[in-house]
């Protein structure tokens, strides 16, 4: 349960189960099938949330891109199969402060992201919204090619609202994730099912040659063709393959990068710019990340407290006023959180007793006998 949970992968293995022969004790049948049932929910809860935000958006004129939403569902045989695991936009610096108003009007509550830059915002049930205003790719290629993209729909388009990109766009951004997960060592079984089932999609075969192109501008052509290999070995037909360097990266996915660390030479060229830019200090990026967010910046401000526009001194003083909103906001979801946990257990310590109960009676003990045992 805890692998297939932390690749992403329950609904799969859930359906594998189904119709074969049992080899999961009952409890863990029902933990399986309680995870599967969550994500189903929450998948719904993604899509209209997408739904709503960019009706927020394209009202309140917020230019931008949908990077990531939930596409890659509608690709799988079976639609509940699929995983998203956070929409993704990028928007114009200028309109971070418009996002921060709409998301909190919302509900949403802004989190510190400590994997990258972007901007994160979190609601129950599990919902997590990320707003970056530049591509967040280490792939130099990769990165000039869609922030060029970005850069044409901004500067070349007077209507404002949300863009989506269409899907050999939107596959790139993925490519260029996967490259970034994997040389951090997060590369996950689900990674490489979303790959195999978008290389399946006829609009990324017609535009097949202009990607493997691209990619192979990139340095990233070895990577695609054993990512193409493993893919094929996990959920396709399998095939001839070079044992060797396919098997090294399974191994190194399911160790999160902890062996085969050289496969990283054979796979992408240019190692040692891309291993240098992944293995920065991490707990001084931090350190500045929790920083900048608990102290804004002056102009950051200015968007919530328009009194700083006329006396600055009081910077110090909004700081703490933002400081107390965000604690109280904090405070009111956790408590929100905790009471739903609360009610949910009850209520299933009631089923269960009523369920007891039951059973007893099946077998013919009045349950007035069973209270004096009790």
């Amino acid at each position: 349960m805890r692998l297939a949970e932390f690749h992403r992968v329950v609904s799969p293995v859930y359906y594998g189960t189904l119709g074969v022969e049992k080899t999961l004790s009952a409890a863990d049948e029902e933990t399986f099938y309680s995870k599967y049932h969550k994500e189903v929910l929450l998948e719904e809860s993604y899509k209209n949330a997408l739904e709503v935000i960019l009706w927020q958006m394209n009202r309140h004129q917020v230019q931008g891109v949908l990077l990531r939403g939930v596409e890659i569902r509608s690709m799988y045989p079976k639609s509940e199969m699929g995983y998203t695991f956070s929409l993704e936009f990028l928007v114009s610096p200028k309109d971070m402060g418009k996002v921060y108003n709409i998301m909190n009007s919302m509900d949403y509550e802004q989190q510190v992201n400590r994997t990258n830059h972007g901007r994160l915002y979190f609601r129950v049930p599990g919902i997590r919204v990320i707003f970056y205003d530049e591509i967040p790719l280490g792939n130099e290629i990769l990165y000039k090619h869609l922030t060029h993209a970005a850069q044409k729909y901004f500067h070349g388009n007077r209507k404002a609202g949300i863009k989506n990109w269409n899907l050999s766009m939107q596959f790139l951004y993925q490519f260029g994730r996967w490259v970034d997960a994997y040389m951090m060592g997060e590369l996950k079984m689900r990674d490489v099912m979303d790959y195999y089932y978008y290389i399946q999609n006829p609009a990324i075969t017609n535009e097949r040659r202009f990607i493997e192109e691209l990619l192979e501008k990139a340095g990233l052509t070895e990577f695609a063709k054993q990512l193409n290999i493993l893919a094929s070995l996990w959920f396709g037909q399998g095939g001839e393959v070079d044992t060797g360097t396919v098997f090294q990266l399974e191994e190194y996915i399911f160790s999160k990068g902890m062996e085969d660390r050289r496969l990283d030479s054979k796979i992408i060229p240019y190692e040692k710019t891309r291993v240098d830019f992944y293995q920065r200090d991490r707990d001084e990026e931090w350190v500045k990340k929790q920083r900048a967010w608990m102290f804004p910046s002056k102009e950051y401000m200015m968007q919530f407290f328009p009194i700083l526009h006329k006396i600055p001194q009081l910077l110090w003083i909004c700081w703490g006023i933002r400081g107390i909103r965000v604690f109280r906001k904090s405070a009111k979801v956790w408590i929100k959180e905790k009471r739903q946990q609360i009610h949910a257990r009850m209520a299933e310590m009631k089923t269960k007793i009523i369920n007891n109960i039951n059973k007893k009676v099946k077998k013919g003990i009045p349950e007035d006998e069973e209270h004096e045992d009790r």
